[in-house]
């Protein structure tokens, strides 16, 4: 049986799952800190995922005519980045204090908010995403499958120094979203070109048809 044209479909309910999963999750609260992270039940799914990858090697008749180590070894960036995957959805957080963000997974960087000046939220997919602008001119994305998603973006609006108002958006920011407005305008140029020619093409191979 050929499941690669479910692919696609296993993909997008996998996608759902998680983001299902993720918006039911909660960060961690204390006296001086917030801690928003990713469901560790995503975690261990990418964990599961990358031992159902290992054992595909053992399946009889997968391995062909190579030996099953070779294949296992072949296979290993499949399984290895399945793992790698895993831990960085168990150490990923985003620690935030009165006057600090702490952003991460193995090495985690430490930004005053007196570096953050702007913020946008783009929504759109499965889940929507917090980008915050620096001093620096660097962005830092976060996504929407973190823990109380919502409670993030408003602790980034409080904390953040000399919040521009909707009309004093920052240079940075206006500049992305002109970016993403020239490539959704090509995008659906393209879509409309494809559907022209598609349309073309069938109309052609229906024309041809009628004259044999």
């Amino acid at each position: 049986m050929n499941l690669q044209p479910l692919t696609p479909l296993f993909t997008s309910l996998t996608l759902s799952v998680v983001a299902g999963i993720c918006a039911r999750s909660h960060h961690f609260e204390t006296d001086s800190e917030d801690v928003f992270a990713i469901s560790p039940a995503v975690g261990y799914m990418m964990l599961g995922i990358g031992l159902l990858m290992c054992s595909v090697a053992f399946w009889p008749g997968t391995a062909g005519d190579i030996s099953v180590i070779r294949f296992f070894w072949i296979f290993s960036p499949f399984w290895g980045g399945a793992f790698f995957a895993a831990i960085f959805f168990f150490r990923y957080q985003v620690k935030v204090t009165d006057t600090t963000m702490t952003v991460g997974a193995f090495r985690r960087r430490v930004i005053p908010f007196s570096e953050v000046i702007d913020y946008d939220v783009l929504s759109g997919g499965r889940s929507p995403e917090l980008w915050v602008y620096l001093k620096s001119g660097k962005t830092l994305r976060f996504s929407g499958l973190l823990s109380d998603f919502d409670e993030l973006v408003g602790m980034v609006n409080s904390h953040m120094e000399g919040l521009p108002g909707p009309q004093h958006d920052s240079a940075a920011k206006i500049r992305d979203q002109e970016r993403r407005i020239r490539g959704n305008r090509g995008a659906n140029w393209i879509m409309g070109v494809g559907v022209v020619i598609i349309a073309i093409v069938v109309f052609l191979l229906w024309r041809m048809r009628l004259l044999h």
